[in-house]
C-alpha cells in the first residue's frame, strides 16, 4: 500500500513539473511556423544590414526593433483582420514610443507612466487577442523607452519606427504572397493535425483486462481540436464576409470544417464504446486490428493536412477500404458467436467511424478535383453571426474590482511600477529587464504566473548561455548579423509552440541585436538572467499578494456550466425540452464547457497546495462530467431513426430525472452547498427497470439482446453509473469546502 502511495505521489510530482514547464498538454505536438520564421529573419535583418552599410547602425537597429514589434503583433486571421489589427498595432507602437520618451524625463513620471500604460493596455485587451497582444508589445516599448530615447533625435527615431512598421506591414500584407483563402487553409490544416492527434490518443488510457479507463489524454486532445475548429470557423466567417456572394471554394471549405467536426465526434463516440468493451476478454482478439485502423485513419488525415498546404490534393483510400472490410468481416464473425448488445454496438460505431472518414476524404478530394455543390444561398454557422462590439462599453463594464480583468490590470500596473522603482532606486544596470519580465510573466491567474515564470527562467537560462557563447566567439558585425537572422528565424518559428523554447531563442536574439550597436560582454547575458529571476519572483509574490484570483474559486463555476450543458444535451437527445439549437451545436457547447473546466483543473495543480482545496474531488468531478459527455456523445452519434427510439415515452421519465440531477449538481456547485440526494431511479437501476419493464440483465449487458431497444439500456446503464459517481464527487467537494470555511471562521477569533 505504501509503495502504491509513493508511486502516486511521484507521478503527481512529475505531472506538476511537466505542467509548469510545458503546460497542460502532455504530448507537445506543436507546428513550427516556418513561413513566419523566414519572414522575421528577412524583415528584421534587412533594415539592420542597410544601417550597417550606411554607417548608421543604431538607426537600422531601431527600424529592426520596430519591425520585430509589429511582426510580434500578428496573431493570424483573414487578410482584412490582419490589415486592421496590424495597422492599429503600428499606430499604438508609435504612440507607445512617443509616450515612453515623454515619461523618461524623471523617475516618478516614468513609474507613473508605466503603471498607467500597463493598466490601460490590459483593459483594451478585452477587444480580443490582437488587442491583447498589441497591449503586451506596447507595454514593453514603454518600459524600454528609457534606453531608446535620444532628445536630439526624437523625430528621426520616430520616423525610423514608422519605417520599420511600414516595412513589416509590407512584408505581411503586400510583398508576402497571400491568397484570399490562404489563412483559412492554414487554419483548417491545423484542425486536421488536431484530428490526427485525437486519433493517436484514442487508445491512450483505454481500458484493458487489468486496468480501468483513463480519459485525460483523449480529453485534452479533443479539447484542442474543438478550439482549433472554432478558430477555423471564425477565419471562414472573416473570409466569407468580404466576398460578394457564395463561391464553390468557400462552400467546400466550410463543408470540410464540418466534416472534420463530424469525424472528431465519431472518434469520441468510438472511444466511448472502447470504455465499455475494453475490459472484456473477447476484445483482445480485435484490439490490434482496431489500433491499426485508427493509425491508418491518422495517416490519411495527415495526408489531408499536407494536401491543404498545397491548397488541394487527392488521397488514395484503397488501403483503408481493404483494411476496413477485413476488420468488419472479422467483427461480424466474432459477433455470430457473441450476439450481445455490447459487441453489436462496437460494430455500429466502427462502421459509423469509417463512414465519417470516407465523407471527410471525399470532401478533401473535391478541393483538388473541383467537384462539389454548386454555389447557392449560403448560411453561415450560428456562432459566426456578427455582433456589434463597443470597446468603451466593455471597458466601462470592467471598471470594478468584481471584474477579473480590472483586478489583473491593477495588479500588473502596480507590479510593473514596483519593478521600475526597484531598478531605479538601486541603480541597477539595464534594470529595465526587470519590469519587462513582469509584463511578460504575470498572468490573470496565479497558477499561470508560476507556470510562465518557470518557462521564462528555464528558457532565459539556456538563452543567456547561448548568447554568452555567441558574444564571446563572434565579434565581426556581419557574422553577428547572420547569427541574428538565424535566431530571428528560430524565435518566430517557435512562437506558437512551447514558451520555454521561444524564450530560449528570443533571449540571444535581443542580446545580439543590442550588441551590434554597443558591443557587450558575456557578463551581460548573466546580468539578463539575474534580472529575469528578480522580475519573475516579483511577479509571483505580487500575484499572491495583490487581488489574487484562485482557481479553487473559479473552478466550481466552470464545472457548473459543464454540468448544465450536459443537462441541456440530455434534453435535446431525449426530446424532453423545446430547444431550437441542433444536437451537434449543443454537443459542441458541452464539449467546450468541459474543456474550460478541465483547463481550470490543470491550472489548479500549479497553485500553492494550501490554496487548492480538495483537489481529488475537484478533478474527479471534472472526469465524471467528461465521462457523462462521452456517453451522451456516443448516443448523439446514432442515426436519426435510433434517436427517435430514445425519445419514446418509455424513457421520458428517466431522462427528466437525469436532467434534474445534472442541474442539481450545477446549482450546488454555484451555491457551494451539498447537492440534493439522488432520485431513486438514478440510484437503483433495477428499481427503475422493474417499473419500466426493462429486464435488468439486458441493462447490465449480461443477457444477449432480444429486442430492438436493448442498445439504449447499454448507454443508460453507463450514464447512470457516471452520474452517481459525479454526484458523489460533488458531494465530497462541497463537504471539503464546508470544513475549510469552518476552519477559517475558527481561525479569525484566534488571530484577534
Amino acid at each position: 500500500m505504501s509503495d502504491r502511495s509513493s508511486t502516486r505521489k511521484k507521478s503527481t510530482l512529475l505531472s506538476a513539473i511537466r505542467n509548469l514547464l510545458f503546460g497542460s498538454q502532455r504530448k507537445a505536438n506543436y507546428r513550427c511556423e516556418w513561413s513566419q520564421g523566414i519572414r522575421a529573419a528577412v524583415g528584421i535583418c534587412i533594415p539592420i544590414g542597410i544601417g550597417l552599410l550606411a554607417g548608421h547602425l543604431s538607426w537600422g537597429i531601431l527600424a529592426g526593433l520596430a519591425t520585430f514589434w509589429t511582426l510580434s503583433c500578428d496573431v493570424g486571421g483573414a487578410y482584412r483582420q490582419k490589415a486592421i489589427a496590424l495597422s492599429g498595432s503600428g499606430l499604438a507602437i508609435l504612440g507607445a514610443y512617443a509616450f515612453g520618451v515623454c515619461i523618461t524625463t524623471s523617475v516618478p513620471l516614468y513609474v507613473i507612466g508605466i503603471f498607467t500604460w500597463s493598466l490601460v493596455a490590459v483593459l483594451v485587451g478585452v477587444a480580443g487577442n490582437a488587442a491583447a497582444q498589441g497591449g503586451l508589445i506596447t507595454t514593453t516599448i514603454v518600459v524600454v523607452a528609457v534606453v531608446l530615447a535620444a532628445p536630439n533625435e526624437f523625430w528621426i527615431r520616430l520616423l525610423l519606427c514608422a519605417i520599420g512598421i511600414l516595412w513589416a506591414l509590407g512584408l505581411t500584407l503586400a510583398f508576402w504572397p497571400l491568397h484570399a483563402f490562404s489563412p483559412l487553409f492554414e487554419a483548417i490544416e491545423k484542425s486536421c493535425d488536431r484530428l490526427a492527434d485525437l486519433l493517436d490518443a484514442a487508445w491512450t488510457g483505454a481500458p484493458t483486462a487489468l486496468k480501468s479507463a483513463s480519459n485525460l489524454q483523449v480529453a485534452l486532445t479533443y479539447d484542442a481540436m474543438l478550439s482549433s475548429l472554432e478558430q477555423s470557423r471564425a477565419v471562414w466567417g472573416a473570409v466569407r464576409a468580404r466576398r460578394a456572394g457564395p463561391s464553390l471554394r468557400s462552400i467546400q471549405l466550410l463543408d470540410l470544417i464540418e466534416r472534420l467536426d463530424g469525424a472528431g465526434r465519431a472518434v469520441v463516440a468510438f472511444r466511448g464504446v472502447l470504455n465499455l468493451v475494453g475490459r472484456d476478454e473477447w476484445f483482445a482478439e480485435v484490439r490490434d486490428e482496431l489500433e491499426d485502423l485508427t493509425k491508418t485513419l491518422a495517416g490519411l488525415v495527415r495526408q489531408i493536412s499536407n494536401a491543404l498546404a498545397r491548397h488541394g490534393g487527392v488521397m488514395d483510400i484503397e488501403d483503408l477500404e481493404s483494411t476496413s472490410q477485413d476488420l468488419l468481416t472479422q467483427l461480424r464473425k466474432l459477433g455470430e458467436t457473441r450476439p450481445d448488445q455490447v459487441h453489436q454496438e462496437l460494430i455500429r460505431k466502427v462502421d459509423s467511424l469509417l463512414k465519417e472518414f470516407r465523407r471527410l476524404i471525399q470532401t478533401a478530394n473535391e478541393l483538388e478535383t473541383g467537384a462539389g455543390k454548386k454555389p447557392g444561398p449560403e448560411k453561415p454557422p450560428t456562432d459566426l453571426v456578427l455582433r456589434r462590439f463597443s470597446l468603451m462599453t466593455e471597458i466601462r463594464n470592467n471598471l470594478s474590482f468584481r471584474s477579473n480583468t480590472f483586478r489583473h490590470a491593477v495588479r500588473l500596473g502596480v507590479t510593473t511600477a514596483l519593478a521600475a522603482i526597484i531598478s531605479a532606486a538601486f541603480h541597477i544596470a539595464r534594470g529595465y529587464w526587470i519590469p519587462i519580465t513582469v509584463v511578460v510573466v504575470m498572468k490573470p491567474n496565479y497558477g499561470g504566473t508560476i507556470q510562465r515564470a518557470a518557462q521564462r527562467i528555464t528558457g532565459t537560462v539556456a538563452g543567456a548561455l547561448l548568447a554568452a557563447l555567441i558574444l564571446w566567439s563572434i565579434h565581426q558585425p556581419w557574422l553577428l548579423l547572420l547569427s541574428l537572422a538565424i535566431l530571428s528565424f528560430a524565435t518566430f518559428t517557435l512562437r506558437s509552440g512551447n514558451y520555454g523554447l521561444f524564450s530560449l531563442a528570443l533571449t540571444p536574439m535581443i542580446m545580439v541585436m543590442l550588441d551590434l550597436a554597443r558591443p557587450g560582454t558575456p557578463f551581460d547575458s548573466f546580468l539578463r538572467l539575474i534580472h529575469t529571476i528578480i522580475g519573475s519572483v516579483l511577479a509571483i509574490v505580487c500575484g499572491y499578494v495583490f487581488f489574487p484570483l484562485w482557481e479553487r474559486k473559479r473552478l466550481p463555476g466552470e464545472l457548473a456550466i459543464a454540468f448544465h450543458q450536459n443537462a441541456v444535451l440530455v434534453k435535446a437527445l431525449f426530446g424532453t425540452g423545446d430547444l431550437n439549437l441542433s444536437i451537434p451545436e449543443l454537443r459542441k457547447r458541452s464539449g467546450l464547457s468541459i474543456a474550460n473546466a478541465a483547463n481550470a483543473g490543470q491550472r489548479l495543480l500549479t497553485e500553492p497546495e494550501h490554496k487548492r482545496g480538495d483537489v481529488e474531488s475537484s478533478l474527479a468531478a471534472i472526469n465524471f462530467c467528461r465521462d457523462i459527455f462521452y456517453v451522451l456523445s456516443a448516443l448523439a452519434h446514432s442515426p436519426k431513426e435510433r434517436l427517435e427510439e430514445i425519445r419514446s415515452a418509455e424513457w421520458q421519465a428517466l431522462a427528466t430525472k437525469l436532467v434534474e440531477t445534472l442541474d442539481n449538481l450545477a446549482n450546488s456547485l454555484e451555491r457551494n452547498v451539498r447537492p440534493k440526494p439522488l432520485p431513486g431511479e438514478v440510484i437503483d437501476w433495477s428499481e427503475w427497470s422493474r417499473h419500466s419493464g426493462v429486464p435488468e440483465g439486458i441493462a447490465k449487458g449480461t443477457v444477449p439482446a432480444q429486442d430492438g431497444n436493448s442498445w439504449i439500456e447499454l448507454y443508460i446503464a453507463a450514464l447512470l453509473d457516471h452520474v452517481r459517481l459525479a454526484h458523489e464527487a460533488v458531494n465530497r467537494l462541497a463537504e471539503a469546502n464546508r470544513r475549510a470555511e469552518e476552519r477559517q471562521k475558527n481561525l479569525v477569533p484566534m488571530l484577534r
